[in-house]
């Protein structure tokens, strides 16, 4: 077994950058919406993004949500539509 083995399994930024896909930072996006949604619903939520969004987005999971209070979460958009359809549906 090579001394290594767990280095063969991780990532490096240049990696990202190779494959297309890269982590992001959140000041680049336009606009941002923090959410607090019940238990269970952030599912719907993000699959409501996945069918409706068309440019580039991201979430983040600010608090974990419970059986008595709610998740926070913040949706990080590129796009203006994109951002006033999700605070429409779901702010």
């Amino acid at each position: 077994m090579p001394k290594n083995i767990l280095r063969e399994h991780i990532l490096t930024i240049a990696d990202f950058k190779e494959s297309g896909e890269f982590i992001r930072d959140k000041e680049s996006f336009n606009h941002f919406q923090e959410i607090n949604k019940p238990y269970g619903i952030i599912e719907s939520v993000l699959d409501w993004c996945k069918n409706e969004l068309r440019s580039d987005w991201r979430w983040q999971l600010i608090d974990v949500s419970g059986m008595v209070k709610p998740g926070r979460y913040i949706f990080y958009f590129d796009s203006e539509r994109d951002y006033i359809a999700f605070v429409l549906k779901w702010a």
